[in-house]
């Protein structure tokens, strides 16, 4: 009697740690985990945006993958892609709206809509809210803001006044910076948001145009492409380097010639990569420059095509090319070392934000 409740209890013990082993097992990732999500902006009035996947080396691509998984239309100019947890949150500004989906699977979960008028890029600032640029009405130059997202509720909660044209955003852990390019017009301003106050405490003004921003070592850099000569009066693009930890102080100014308008600063590692177009229109330079580096560099890094969105992301360089903003367009992956080209695919029309899909 003793040996065969032994072996019952043998037998149970069994059991229960084999129930044990398959709770723990794990889901396997979704079909777009551990890759690059490329945002196809498409023509305007059209309706015609998509995504599409590829992996870090661009080997391959997956296009319409939103469409594929849900099968809906992505709508009219898709801006952006951001991710925040198990969310991914694509910006699409002529459709005022924001589509949040698995960022694995792709699989929508719901549509913000109320509360936006021509959204352009959203960032998280705590556990529960995000905040979206939005540009308002185009013919307006007053009614521009941020709109507040309820994250857990996925509405609008409110806006935030901003002057004229707020577009790209970048964080660190105590405040958000939105540079104001201007929207259709001009602007010269990179505004602070508290992350704590929970407020704009500051404009920091800057060249004209800024056009993209990062961060390193409690350094802001801020690039400005300065105003075009089809704008009237031709200005010159600049370079800033602010003192995130001592009053916004702009620590040095790095000017460019006045026909020179860089655009599309990345930052990899120690070192910022930017694109000048070329004096024939759809070729221009990638240039690359160390953070401790005193001076632009006076040589550049590779040619290029006129890229439409440069990304660098872990010793590559990611950029895409709109072509004729007609045919399908090209994602391009560079060595961020050498500047050799190290593979091109075809995504959708119009190639723009590049969303780094890894954990």
């Amino acid at each position: 009697m003793k040996k065969i409740n032994y072996l019952l209890l043998l037998l149970l013990s069994g059991m229960l740690f084999t129930a044990c082993e398959k709770e723990e097992i794990k889901e396997e990732p979704g079909a777009y985990a551990d890759g690059i999500i490329i945002v196809n902006e498409g023509n305007m009035g059209q309706g015609n945006a998509s995504l599409s996947f590829t992996d870090a080396d661009v080997s391959s691509v997956q296009n319409e993958i939103f469409k594929e998984v849900n099968n809906l239309d992505l709508g009219d100019q898709a801006q952006s892609i951001s991710f925040d947890g198990d969310n991914a949150y694509i910006v699409v500004t002529n459709s005022n709206k924001i589509e949040v989906v698995d960022r694995y699977t792709m699989e929508k979960k719901v549509t913000i809509s109320s509360g936006l008028e021509k959204p352009r890029y959203f960032e998280t600032v705590d556990s529960s809210t995000a905040l979206v640029s939005c540009w308002g009405d185009t013919m307006d130059e007053t009614d521009d803001y941020l709109a507040i997202i309820d994250t857990r509720g996925y509405t609008v909660t409110g806006e935030i006044p901003m002057t004229l044209g707020p577009e790209k955003m970048v964080k660190n852990d105590d405040y958000l910076f939105i540079a104001h390019q201007g929207a259709w017009g001009t602007n010269n301003k990179v505004s602070v948001y508290d992350l704590v106050l929970k407020q704009i405490t500051q404009e920091i003004v800057v060249g004209d145009r800024p056009n993209s921003m990062v961060i390193k070592d409690n350094y802001l850099w801020v690039l400005c492409s300065g105003e075009p000569s089809w704008a009237g009066t031709e200005t010159a693009g600049q370079l800033y380097k602010i003192d995130i930890n001592n009053n916004f102080n702009i620590v040095q100014t790095f000017d460019f010639e006045t026909t020179q308008h860089p655009r599309l600063l990345s930052l990899d590692g120690d070192n910022l990569y930017y694109y000048i177009d070329g004096p024939t229109f759809g070729f221009g330079d990638v240039y690359k420059m160390n953070i401790n580096d005193t001076a632009l560099p006076a040589s550049n890094f590779f040619d290029s095509f006129m890229p439409y969105n440069m990304e660098a992301h872990d010793g590559k360089l990611y950029l895409t090319d709109a072509k004729d903003f007609a045919q399908e367009g090209d994602i391009v992956v560079f060595d961020a070392h050498n500047g050799t080209e190290i593979a091109r695919q075809t995504v959708g029309i119009i190639p723009g934000d590049i969303g780094f899909n890894f954990d």
